[in-house]
């Protein structure tokens, strides 16, 4: 009968531990719980942002966008836009035409036509006033370079044709780059000369300033000069009358025998006026010179006549 009462007392306390036990799972589970649907809430909202952001039509572009915009855009201006080579072209025609003036006009009217000019000419002509020769400098646009090579090679009998290209694109980029960096330096100096309040603080800007503008100045000269050679072509043409070959027939007969003979007492006729001309002040001299003096002595050799008798 004593141990009845104990036995209920411990079921008590186990049952209470017991109790306290699940009320701590309970919270423990409840708090699980609701962390995990507060996550799901809010990643929930982030992408429901992200969504009304997209369907909005924001156009604020993420940072990832921004960097890739720059490298997307230098990749598709690389490929649309190929670069422009810069060629200075010569060339040098010499040709043979039997009707000079023709030839020589023909090649003025093709280089107006193209938009070009004669930059310099030298012609001669024959005793009777007709061109003998001609070398023209002609300045042909750079597109038209081959054309005109071509063109002028129809013009005559070519003796000699020949042509060359450079190619300077890096130096036409190079001293670009150089005259943008040269003006800007000038740009540069003519402002902190404005600052300057101090004398030889302004003669030194000055005396920089001077020596950075006559570099801007050599640099544009050669960048005038080479926007004047790839933009025009220079092509030296060579005009002259067709060449007497000496492999021609020698005429035969009568008429070939009267016509060497009368060569041949042309020139024995003109040399001996030639030796006559060189002759005749000598023999002028030697008579004013020589009949005086035989005169003289013939009088003294003569002998004295004898007197006459009566």
């Amino acid at each position: 009968m004593r141990r009845h009462p104990r036995h209920s007392t411990m079921t008590k306390k186990q049952a209470l531990v017991i109790t306290v036990l699940l009320v701590v799972l309970g919270v423990v589970y409840a708090a699980m719980v609701l962390g995990g649907r507060d996550g799901d809430n809010v990643a929930n909202s982030d992408s429901s942002g992200a969504t009304a952001d997209t369907a909005g039509g924001s156009t604020e572009p993420s940072a990832s966008a921004l960097k890739a915009e720059p490298d997307s855009s230098i990749r598709e201006a690389s490929v649309t836009t190929p670069m422009t080579r810069a060629v200075i072209s010569t060339g040098q025609v010499t040709l043979h035409a039997k009707d000079m003036a023709r030839a020589r006009s023909e090649v003025v009217r093709l280089v107006t036509s193209w938009g070009g000019s004669v930059a310099d000419e030298q012609s001669t002509s024959d005793e009777h006033g007709r061109l003998a020769d001609s070398t023209l400098t002609l300045r042909v646009p750079s597109d038209h370079f081959d054309e005109a090579m071509s063109a002028f090679g129809t013009l005559g009998e070519v003796e000699q044709r020949s042509q060359k290209s450079e190619d300077v694109t890096t130096k036409v980029i190079d001293t670009d780059a150089r005259v943008r960096a040269g003006e800007r330096s000038v740009q540069q100096i003519e402002a902190l000369l404005s600052r300057a309040q101090k004398l030889g603080d302004v003669i030194a800007i000055e005396n920089d300033l001077a020596r950075r503008q006559a570099d801007l100045d050599s640099l544009k000269s050669q960048q005038a000069w080479l926007e004047d050679q790839t933009s025009l072509s220079t092509i030296t043409v060579y005009l002259s009358r067709p060449m007497v070959h000496g492999t021609t027939h020698e005429a035969k007969g009568f008429l070939a025998g009267l016509e060497n003979g009368w060569d041949a007492f042309r020139a024995t006729f003109v040399a001996v006026l030639t030796g006559l001309g060189a002759v005749l002040p000598f023999a002028v001299l030697l008579a004013l010179l020589g009949v005086p003096l035989w005169w003289v002595v013939r009088r003294r050799r003569l002998p004295s006549t004898p007197v006459a008798e009566a």
